[in-house]
């Protein structure tokens, strides 16, 4: 099975175009006020979910499979790679999903790095700091379009466009990127939490 969010699919109501990855200066005016503090966290998003006021959080992985590169990613990546794997999780809180994270690691990176194949449960940023030498890129945002690939992943039952944002992290070299969706539920369950 491909995943969408991973491959670039061109059925009939999906958005095919890649939207416009920018920094946080150019993309916050537009986003949702209550939302900014979450996109520009510095940190990694697994420390402040367990931070956040109040309910039962949880951390999930959704899947992991192997599924072939988009263009766009590749691109993105500077790989060669078809192919690799597609790590999903969701970050809920009361058994509603707050945040939803995809992480793509290419055939080449997992073959150097095999353990990736093996987070389960772990989240991947307690895992990046342990391995020297990893880099992270400046974060990216986007404002999705309801009907991205991305989005219709994190949010199956559909609704309004969704804020976003991604980075590639470099170990040694070797890419890997992980892209992190912001669900309404965020904001409007728990402002204060923000």
């Amino acid at each position: 099975m491909t995943l969408p969010a991973a491959n670039a699919s061109r059925r009939s109501g999906q958005s095919t175009a890649e939207p416009a990855w920018v920094s946080l200066e150019t993309g916050a005016s537009r986003a949702p006020a209550a939302l900014v503090p979450w996109l520009a966290e510095p940190g990694l998003l697994t420390a402040r979910v367990r931070a956040a006021g109040g309910g039962t959080k949880q951390f999930r992985m959704l899947r992991l499979q192997a599924s072939p590169l988009s263009g766009a990613l590749q691109t993105r990546l500077a790989v060669a790679d078809r192919a690799g794997l597609v790590r999903e999780i969701e970050f809920a809180c009361d058994g509603v999903r707050w945040i939803y994270a995809q992480s793509v690691f290419p055939d080449s990176t997992v073959a150097r790095y095999p353990w990736l194949r093996n987070l389960g449960e772990s989240p991947l940023g307690e895992a990046l700091r342990r391995v020297a030498d990893t880099v992270r890129e400046p974060l990216e945002y986007a404002e999705l379009p309801a009907d991205h690939e991305l989005a219709r992943v994190a949010q199956p039952a559909g609704g309004g466009p969704l804020w976003a944002r991604r980075a590639v992290y470099r170990l040694a070299g070797a890419p890997i990127i992980v892209q992190e969706v912001f669900l309404p539920a965020l904001i409007q369950a728990r402002p204060e939490a923000t």
